[in-house]
């Protein structure tokens, strides 16, 4: 979508700067998702089919899942940027975090040092 690519590389040099939208675009915006949520929700769906599609590829060439994120982050800068940004603005979105941390540990296996606090109650 040319409206979600737009974004994305605006949010190669600021975040902030390309969620900030002139009248034009929050009417494009509205018209394609509805709000910004549900924007940075389909930019999380982006992300998350990438990663997993790059993870089964690297699971079978032996490359450990938290390299294949940062190479990742770093193909798309513009992206992981706007969903970092997304993060920290609202809770729902942060809670995404965890679903792809399951992800990279399912590729991988856990990380120790970003373990969920409800491994503890099991």
């Amino acid at each position: 979508m040319t409206f979600m690519a737009n974004v994305i590389d605006r949010a190669s040099v600021s975040a902030e700067e390309a969620l900030r939208f002139d009248s034009d675009e929050i009417a494009e915006l509205e018209r394609l998702f509805g709000d910004e949520e549900r924007l940075m929700l389909a930019l999380r769906q982006r992300w998350m089919t990438t990663l997993t599609a790059k993870l089964d590829q690297a699971a079978h060439e032996g490359v450990p899942a938290a390299q294949v994120r940062a190479r990742l982050a770093s193909a798309q800068p513009g992206l992981r940027a706007l969903l970092d940004a997304a993060a920290r603005g609202s809770v729902r979105l942060r809670a995404l975090d965890r679903g792809e941390q399951r992800t990279l540990d399912y590729f991988d296996g856990p990380n120790p040092l970003l373990r969920d606090d409800r491994d503890d109650a099991a």
